[in-house]
């Protein structure tokens, strides 16, 4: 037990530096100030039945404050209506909306990879925003954008919104998964920096590409059966030499990405498996790891000595660091025990989903086991 103690004591600790260094330093989206020129940008936005999110998401679009701007819209096969309520709503609000008719996705390719490639052939910006149909955006949103890339000499950007959570299980789940890897184990200020693949993410929620820097990476034909293809962007975009800036974002960005538990746990079971490496000693490893750090204390804190509080207050002001990074509230923390149970539940969900060959999202079938490759620094 002295053993544990001792090991999620020193992984806490190297979090909490981490998590404090972030607070501190990460670069912000909203503090990006004005670009020094306006190139073209278009934003690009894979909908499969989001009929229902459009409707709150599409107007902040549309309303958004940048001169030389197209937002491209392309119906991925749904079965909801979204195309028609997308060109509604682009008729109420007179903006440069283009709704585009997508075709099924060819053999080899995942869905939303396959909707993102068809829109960057469609798009003539010299910015390219991948933006998922549940994120409102504020309306100096593309402004701040541009103006971080060019401030940084980014040829990719990514940002990552504030959490909209609705009940107790999103407010305990979803930032464990979403949001605190991100504040305890990657150095934001150093991602753009450093050279190695290792040291990067990307998130789909937002996820912006000068045209040249996606034509190197290769665009999404680069990552056709990647379930994550947003991580796995970021890694190749690093590894081709692109400096790749990750800024939270949640004053600009915001997203609720499950309508309930159902499809928080659909989309989990999709994710969870390949992002903790896609294979199985890779998985074990990583879910030991983040269980002795995120599940232990509580465990340890039953003895009732004064080693074992350590990790708990540790692991406390590692949450509280995250909270006020993104702006979520108290309630996030006091969840943590249940969000991280939970969130081993979900996971273990999805290596059996994956190894059997069972994971569905949108009513399509993805492919078994996609590991996520690891490009040499």
């Amino acid at each position: 037990m002295i053993a544990l103690d001792l090991l999620s004591i020193v992984l806490l600790a190297a979090m909490l530096l981490v998590a404090l260094y972030n607070l501190a330093t990460a670069p912000r989206l909203e503090d990006a100030g004005e670009p020094g020129h306006l190139p073209m940008v278009s934003v690009l936005v894979p909908a499969r039945d989001e009929a229902e999110n459009l409707r709150r998401t599409l107007p902040l679009l549309l309303g958004i404050d940048y001169p030389r701007l197209e937002i491209l819209l392309l119906d991925d096969r749904s079965v909801d209506g979204t195309a028609e309520v997308a060109e509604q709503i682009g008729r109420a609000g007179g903006a440069p909306l283009r709704v585009l008719r997508g075709s099924d996705p060819p053999p080899g390719w995942v869905g939303k990879n396959w909707a993102c490639h068809q829109l960057s052939e469609a798009a003539t910006g010299g910015v390219l925003i991948f933006c998922d149909a549940d994120v409102e955006a504020a309306p100096a949103a593309v402004r701040r954008t541009v103006a971080m890339m060019q401030t940084h000499r980014g040829g990719v950007l990514t940002a990552i919104p504030r959490q909209r959570l609705d009940g107790w299980m999103q407010a305990a789940v979803v930032p464990v998964i979403v949001q605190l890897p991100v504040v305890s184990m990657l150095p934001l200020r150093l991602i753009p920096i450093t050279r190695s693949p290792s040291l990067s993410m990307a998130n789909g929620q937002w996820l912006a590409f000068t045209r040249s820097a996606y034509d190197v990476v290769g665009g999404h034909d680069a990552v056709r059966e990647e379930v994550l293809e947003d991580v796995v962007l970021g890694r190749l975009a690093k590894a081709c030499g692109e400096p790749l800036v990750v800024c939270p974002a949640p004053s600009l960005l915001a997203v609720r990405m499950y309508g309930g538990a159902a499809a928080m746990r659909e989309g989990f079971r999709k994710n969870l498996y390949p992002l903790l490496g896609g294979r199985r000693a890779s998985f074990v490893a990583a879910l030991a790891l983040l269980s002795v750090a995120w599940l232990y204390p509580f465990v340890a804190m039953l003895r009732g000595t004064l080693t074992t509080l350590v990790p708990l207050a540790l692991l406390l002001a590692v949450r509280i660091a995250g909270a006020l990074l993104f702006r979520q509230g108290w309630r996030t923390v006091v969840l943590h025990p249940a969000g991280a149970l939970l969130a081993m539940v979900l996971a273990v969900e999805s290596w059996i989903g994956h190894e059997r060959g069972r994971v569905r999202w949108k009513g399509r079938a993805l492919p078994p086991r996609v590991p996520i490759p690891a490009p040499d620094a």
